[in-house]
């Protein structure tokens, strides 16, 4: 009992500091949940001013890009479908033969006029020697005409006297055939005798004319064997001139197929050149891009390779989607058909001064093109009929007929 008493006061305490716990933890409780319905409230808000500043974002986004539209977007139309192309000058062999030098490699700048290589010409020497020594043979044997024609007189004179002979034999034998002195059948050869010297006569006279005609009518070049020779003669010399190969155009050698000790035929691909500076974008627009595009609609190129910007103009719309140009175009006739969207090839010319300040592109390379379909430029320059020529092919005229005149000259009179 005593220790009961003694132990009395010690659990009161212990109650007492229990209640005082459970108020405390109470009171915590409460204010802890008063605390998160403050961060509840405050991160509510927070989020209120996030979305709000979100759709005012989108809002201010949208009215520009609606501005940006209004003013710009609705007038252009784009395509990353587009690639550059250019001329492909394709140099050919013009005769048959073995190359026996070469001058250039692949990616080889070369300028017009250059030497590219050259076929072996020993045979076509031969031949224009040949063409040489034919000319002055019909050249000798012009000048052997008017000779003939004296000829004749002579050969003419001739027959006129076996005619006179004849015709006197014939005259003492018919006499003494009608006497009995000689038979028929010599009779009959007499008679015979003069028919073929008439005839003998007749043809002499008739060469005589034909030679005289021939030597004071006929120009030397225009006689049909001097003529013949002339043209032999050139076609020899140009064919000799064609074993050299050079440049049509400047620009950069590319698919370069000829070797050393390569035997060519005629008309064989040796390679081709790439003028950088004619080049143009071939862009695929889809089929409904295409009721705003108008020719001379300017347009921005960014190409893939340098990521710089080119200016440039539609000149030409193509008059077919690319799957009617195919090998094989689709044939839609089926139950099941898919409609799909067809592109249209149009052709972009690129600014000179563009051109040539952001560098040339290699041909078949990507870009993406703008065509802002309000802005329409003068192309007037670019739509000029397109002139290519080169001289490199022409033969030399001047200088194959000051040949031909020496030639004609060293055998004048000569037999």
């Amino acid at each position: 009992m005593p220790n009961e008493e003694k132990n009395l006061p010690v659990k009161k305490l212990d109650l007492k500091k229990t209640q005082v716990n459970e108020e405390i933890t109470e009171k915590s409780d409460e204010q802890a949940v008063m605390n998160e319905e403050v961060t509840v409230k405050g991160n509510r808000k927070k989020a209120i001013t996030r979305i709000l500043i979100f759709l005012a974002v989108v809002i201010v986004i949208l009215m520009i890009y609606g501005v940006y539209w209004f003013k710009v977007g609705k007038w252009e139309q784009d395509t990353e479908d587009a690639y550059v192309n250019g001329y492909q000058n394709v140099v050919t062999s013009q005769l048959n033969g073995r190359v026996t030098q070469i001058y250039i490699k692949d990616t080889q700048e070369v300028k017009e006029g250059d030497l590219l290589a050259v076929i072996d010409d020993t045979d076509y020497k031969i031949n224009f020697e040949k063409a040489e020594a034919a000319l002055a043979k019909a050249v000798k044997g012009y000048y052997s005409l008017s000779s003939n024609a004296y000829q004749y007189v002579d050969i003419v004179s001739a027959k006129e006297s076996d005619l006179r002979k004849a015709q006197a034999d014939y005259a003492r034998d018919s006499s003494a055939y009608k006497q009995g002195l000689i038979s028929k059948e010599q009779y009959d050869i007499t008679s015979h005798n003069v028919e073929q010297a008439k005839t003998a006569l007749a043809k002499s006279r008739k060469e005589q004319e034909n030679a005289r005609v021939q030597a004071i009518s006929s120009s030397i070049y225009t006689h049909p064997n001097v003529k013949e020779a002339i043209v032999n003669y050139k076609e020899a010399y140009i064919n000799l001139e064609r074993t050299k190969i050079y440049a049509p155009i400047s620009g950069i050698i590319a698919k370069k197929s000829i070797y050393l000790g390569q035997k060519v035929a005629s008309n064989q691909e040796l390679l081709t050149i790439i003028d950088p500076k004619d080049i143009w974008v071939d862009g695929n627009l889809k089929e409904n891009q295409l009721k705003s595009i108008k020719i001379g609609n300017e347009v921005e190129i960014v190409s893939d390779v340098n990521q710089k910007k080119y200016k440039g103009y539609i000149t030409g719309v193509s008059a077919g989607t690319g799957n009617a140009f195919s090998i094989l175009p689709a044939q839609n006739a089926t139950g099941n058909w898919i409609k799909i969207v067809q592109r249209v090839p149009v052709r972009i010319d690129i600014d000179k001064e563009s051109l040539k300040n952001n560098g040339s592109l290699p041909l078949g390379s990507s870009a993406t093109i703008t065509v802002n379909t309000k802005i329409t430029g003068d192309i007037a320059e670019l739509n000029k009929k397109p002139e290519q020529k080169t001289e490199l092919y022409k033969v030399d005229e001047n200088d194959i007929n000051h040949r031909i005149s020496q030639i004609i000259e060293a055998n004048i009179g000569r037999r």
